[in-house]
């Protein structure tokens, strides 16, 4: 699975988590109050992700690099031929939609302070069925 920070001004960091790596990349979240958002895993077959870019608008980009660090990029139609060969190698790869409506992670928190209080204006964006994690004190 991997798991997307996203702290101030929307901006993200990624992360691949799994049961072995969970305590690990737990130790490198941002400062509290940092939303987490959890996607399925990168597709392996990078031509089918590459595939589902749309012709025209704005889409985020996952990748793993060479050192298997999760790079995430935005772009638009006009930058498909130059991804397409920085990806050549990749091992995975997934695309999502800049459009709000059409960004559906699988399970979205926010990180409490470290008082366990859970101090957050939730932007519309925010699912009423999200939850918060707890302290693990």
């Amino acid at each position: 699975m991997l798991l997307a920070e996203v702290y101030v001004y929307n901006a993200a960091r990624w992360h691949r988590i799994t049961p072995s790596n969970l305590d690990a990349v737990r130790t490198r979240f941002a400062p509290p109050r940092a939303r987490l958002l959890v996607w399925p895993d990168l597709q392996t077959d990078v031509g089918a992700a590459l595939a589902s870019l749309p012709d025209e608008g704005v889409s985020e980009i996952i990748w793993p690099d060479h050192n298997c660090q999760l790079n995430g990029q935005c772009l638009d139609e006009a930058d498909h031929a130059a991804l397409r060969i920085r990806l050549t190698d990749a091992h995975g790869a997934m695309v999502l939609s800049m459009f709000l409506a059409e960004r559906h992670p699988l399970l979205s928190a926010v990180l409490p302070d470290p008082d366990g209080v859970l101090r957050l204006a939730a932007p519309a964006s925010f699912h009423a069925g999200s939850f918060s994690l707890t302290s693990p004190n």
